[in-house]
């Protein structure tokens, strides 16, 4: 097509309007999630996505259609990463790097909307409805494609969440932290059961819509059959939710007053700005949360457990060279007798040949090593301290994926505050002292659900998220991170302690509630209680199903659908 027929296309009113609409239904799934917490938005963004796809002509006409839908859609949900590099003293790597997250995200999640029209035009032949036409003409019926629309874009959700090359942040139970009422059988289905739920009312509301619209000249199909039970089935999908949580009485044994073991948590949100942090002085870092410390203990030294966020001191704690520089928190942790979490780099020398990588580094002195970005456990006259070791690291920022099959991409991207090429992480860590167990996740670790839901398997009686969150400052990904957790509280039923470095920390009970939460950019400590649970709940045990099997069900469609063409194309010959 030349420039000028494309530009009078453009003019004529109904590409733009389609335009327009494309862009007003990704404005709709943004504003689903936090901060502006519109969770119901996204289930009437996606019943408008569902008509913009059977509208398609093409799969060209298609991706264009669902580019412009998802491009919006990031820019106002994802548009914080780019916008984080803009602060002040930011690393400007992150304006590119959070815009190209937003060209590629736009690009993958074209998969799902691809899968669905093929089997939907696939459909448009077969399996036809023989009653009111509702597709996008008249003279062709609706097809059972419809019903497998949740499966195929949950199974794609679910896909983002295994590999290295993942990003399962804006997954659509993601949007309905702040619905507690609506959210509590996560403790069955997890996080995709909610994409599940949230999808098949988006396919309900089109088919009514659709149902509708081909009745407005007729009063007496507006109140047909058909319309009638479609609009029934949305009200019992919809208030389903409700009575699971009112007859699992997850509010009466969750709550905040539950009468259970406790244990005293010190939270310690320093707020030191994670650009000056890895330029600071680090006996500076070490002496401000030495006073931290001793301020808990002043205030209740009853407390169990202090906590400090990721990489809260910036260099090699446990390694013999920077003894000096550990030795003031060592004293301190065996001075007041209580265990102290802490984030740092680690830094893991091989003597063992065996533990190096293809793409471990290598010391002047011939020697392999590795850095981690981990958690250690300070506790009282111990030499040996348990620690881990980050799993899920941030594509691009902490490690570059596959980089042991593609060496070259290592150092393709270094970041000036050190936290570029880190290794992944192999252990599985339960932290235990004394009568304590948990677990803890690090930061991007905790939108896993699968991966975090392990732990709790192992004998996790609480979790712990330590982050940072100080890239993005009060910009949306702050409240999304911290709104997400929400979701690891319930699908476990943990009590769930968050500490950031400057963000929000607090604590998350079983039932999702947000208590004692810090303001972005306050320097705070919280000395909180919380229970010891160690009930299994049907979703730890068994994990990600539902994504599991929609995956195998849109496998199989599709197959099915591959098929069917394969033979209409003998047919036709």
């Amino acid at each position: 097509m030349s420039t000028r027929k494309y530009e009078e296309n453009m003019k004529t009113p109904s590409v733009r309007k389609t335009v327009l609409l494309c862009l007003f239904t990704g404005i709709v799934l943004g504003l689903a999630f936090p901060p502006f917490n519109l969770s119901y938005l996204i289930i009437a963004g996606y019943a408008i996505f569902i008509g913009i796809i059977h509208n398609s002509k093409n799969y060209k006409s298609l991706f264009i259609r669902a580019y412009i839908v998802f491009l919006f859609y990031d820019l106002v949900a994802l548009s914080w990463i780019a916008l984080s590099g803009m602060r002040e003293n930011a690393d400007r790597f992150l304006v590119l790097g959070g815009s190209l997250t937003i060209l590629i995200h736009c690009v993958l999640n074209q998969i799902p909307v691809f899968i669905y029209y093929f089997i939907y035009q696939k459909g448009r032949t077969a399996f036809r409805t023989v009653n009111q036409p509702i597709s996008r003409s008249a003279s062709q019926p609706v097809n059972f494609s419809l019903i497998f629309f949740p499966f195929i874009f949950t199974a794609y959700e679910y896909f983002m969440s295994l590999t290295e090359v993942s990003f399962p942040w804006l997954t659509t139970g993601n949007a309905f932290t702040n619905q507690l009422v609506k959210i509590q059988y996560a403790d069955i289905t997890g996080v995709f059961g909610i994409s599940v739920w949230a999808l098949s009312l988006s396919v309900l509301f089109y088919y009514l819509f659709s149902v509708l619209r081909y009745s407005r000249n007729n009063v007496k199909n507006i109140f047909s059959r058909k319309s009638l039970t479609v609009a029934i089935l949305i009200i019992i999908l919809f208030v389903s939710p409700n009575f699971y949580t009112y007859f699992a009485r997850s509010e009466k044994n969750y709550a905040r007053n539950e009468i259970c073991d406790t244990v005293k948590i010190g939270i310690i949100q320093p707020n030191i700005n994670p650009w000056y942090k890895w330029s600071a002085g680090s006996s500076d870092l070490v002496q401000t949360y030495i006073q931290s410390i001793r301020d808990i203990v002043n205030k209740d030294s009853t407390v169990e457990l202090i906590v400090l966020p990721e990489t809260a001191v910036t260099f090699y704690l446990l390694y013999p060279s920077f003894k000096d520089r550990f030795k003031p928190l060592e004293n301190i942790v065996d001075s007041i007798g209580i265990p102290v979490l802490i984030g740092f780099p680690d830094m893991e020398v091989h003597e063992d040949l065996s533990k190096i990588r293809v793409d471990s580094r290598q010391l002047s002195n011939g020697k392999y090593y590795d850095i981690f970005n981990a958690v250690a456990l300070l506790e009282k006259n111990k030499p040996v301290y348990q620690k881990y070791a980050k799993n899920k690291l941030v594509i691009g920022s902490e490690r570059m994926p596959y980089q042991e099959k593609l060496i070259f991409l290592k150092n393709l991207i270094t970041w000036g505050v050190g936290i570029s090429s880190y290794q992944i992480g192999l252990d599985t860590t339960i932290f235990n002292t004394g009568n304590l167990k948990f677990n803890t996740a690090i930061c991007y670790e905790s939108i896993y659900p699968e991966f975090f839901s392990k732990f709790v398997k192992k004998g996790a009686e609480f979790c712990v998220i330590v982050t940072n969150d100080g890239w993005w400052g009060k910009l949306p990904g702050t409240h999304q991170h911290n709104q997400f957790a929400v979701l690891r509280a319930i699908e476990n039923r943990r009590w769930l302690v968050r500490c950031a470095n400057t963000g929000i920390s607090g604590v998350i009970d079983p039932y999702g509630n947000l208590l004692e939460q810090t303001k972005i950019n306050e320097e705070a400590i919280i000395i909180t209680a919380l229970g010891l649970r160690d009930e299994i709940t049907f979703y730890t045990m068994h994990g990600d199903y539902v994504g599991r099997y929609s995956l195998y069900l849109t496998v199989l469609i599709f197959i099915g659908g591959v098929i069917m063409k394969f033979i209409n194309g003998l047919k036709k010959k």
